[in-house]
């Protein structure tokens, strides 16, 4: 698949939204508490093995992307005029 960084950034961002849901399932919302008789019983309400093969896949995604990303910052050049030096200068 070829896309543009854009692209890329708004699937990242994306997908760091869905990780953070997904850790927050993981940690939190995966079980459910009830009372039985005096004690507390959780039942799992997802199987936590699923949800962490996708929290690994999608760092591995994001991972990816990221690489991306810098590679073609690596090779793309930006023309601007600017002198750096005289900006970065002592006042006089």
């Amino acid at each position: 698949m070829s896309v543009t960084v854009s692209y890329l950034l708004s699937m990242e961002k994306s997908l760091k939204a869905r990780l953070g849901q997904l850790k927050e399932l993981r940690s939190e919302v995966s079980t459910l508490e009830r009372w039985g008789d005096r004690d507390k019983i959780k039942e799992p309400q997802y199987d936590v093995k699923a949800v962490d093969k996708m929290i690994s896949d999608i760092n591995k995604v994001l991972f990816e992307i990221d690489q991306k990303i810098k590679e073609s910052n690596a090779r793309t050049k930006i023309k601007i005029n600017v002198d750096y030096n005289e900006l970065m200068s002592e006042i006089k």
